[in-house]
């Protein structure tokens, strides 16, 4: 099965929805509360419908100029905070992929990795903590491999003193407590890490 990710692809497209249809919603309402400030009758009479055209023909380019200006001026305003959404997005997003990937790098055994972001992005302190957690982890597995090396040692000059005629008593007692020692140093190196 792969991996969701940090952000769930449900969430994605249920906040994908959401945002377009609060889009919709907002293009609505203002589209319906201009229809309703600018619709008026022509009037009770016909030449109170001749005044009202010709003053809309007096008064036409004006209204189309300002409806033009302000098309123009929203225009600009959307770009504007679409550009600025998509730079603070990119501070955000990137690092939280490129952490997504360092941690998969991580959970199949490299311990060697080391998370960098630029100076200026948001989630340089989680950068951090991850980077010390695996420089943890790493120490962590680096001396369980030593004590258990040392082990291995150990265990191999008993069996070799074990298998010798005529071995001091002293010098078996002396191997069985070096493989003692490096077994309770594994356990303590061990114990540092809790699992369920």
């Amino acid at each position: 099965m792969k991996n969701p990710g940090l952000v769930l692809r449900s969430f994605k497209l249920k906040f994908g929805l959401k945002l377009c249809l609060l889009t919709i919603a907002g293009v609505l309402a203002v589209t319906l509360s201009l229809y309703f400030l600018t619709s008026r009758s022509l009037g009770e009479s016909y030449g109170s419908a001749i005044y009202t055209i010709y003053n809309l023909k007096i008064n036409i380019f004006t209204l189309m100029f300002a409806s033009f200006y302000s098309v123009f001026i929203l225009a600009v305003v959307t770009a504007a905070i679409a550009v600025i959404a998509m730079l603070f997005s990119h501070k955000i997003a990137g690092p939280i992929y490129r952490i997504e990937k360092n941690l998969d790098v991580i959970s199949s055994g490299d311990l060697t990795l080391n998370t960098r972001f630029r100076g200026n992005d948001q989630l340089v302190s989680l950068a951090d903590e991850i980077n010390g957690m695996v420089r943890s982890l790493n120490h962590i597995v680096r001396t369980s491999v030593d004590a258990l090396e040392e082990c291995r040692r150990c265990e191999e000059r008993l069996a070799l003193l074990l298998n010798a005629k005529d071995t001091p008593e002293q010098e078996i007692l002396d191997a069985m407590q070096a493989l003692r020692r490096a077994a309770a140093e594994l356990k303590k190196y061990a114990s540092a890490v809790k699992t369920g």
